[in-house]
């Protein structure tokens, strides 16, 4: 609801008040000879915005470069890691890992030889010796 009276009617210059200080400060520093604190200050500003540019850009690269993406040799989880972390721990098998050439391996204490299963099944074997009783046989 709008009152009529004039008493109850202000102007809202809030806003235009700001800018009215404001340039009044930088016009009597600048008549002051401070002129060049107003130029820095306005360089800064300038520069706070750019600074936080090239900040998130070279966190992107630096990310980029750093991160290693691969699977656990020993279950196949996929996870990441940092490149220049020495050891990292699987989280589905616990199995201790080391980052080599941008993928993981498997770290081994020392004289720990790593080898290789093969399922070998019944069948394959019995074959295989009745073959062996066969060739004695014939000798």
């Amino acid at each position: 609801m709008k009152s009529n009276d004039p008493n109850i009617t202000q102007l809202q210059f809030s806003g235009l008040s700001f800018w009215l200080t404001l340039l009044l400060v930088v016009f009597f520093l600048s008549a002051v000879g401070l002129g060049w604190l107003v130029k820095s200050i306005v360089i800064l500003f300038a520069l706070i915005p750019l600074i936080g540019l090239v900040a998130l850009f070279g966190v992107q690269w630096w990310i980029g470069r750093s991160l290693v993406r691969d699977r656990c040799p020993v279950c196949g989880f996929e996870m990441a890691g940092l490149q220049q972390q020495e050891l990292i721990q699987c989280p589905n098998c616990g199995e201790t890992l080391k980052i080599e050439d941008g993928r993981f391996q498997r770290s081994a204490p020392p004289g720990t030889i790593d080898v290789q299963a093969i399922d070998v099944s019944s069948k394959a074997l019995g074959e295989s010796q009745s073959t062996a009783n066969y060739d004695d046989r014939a000798n």
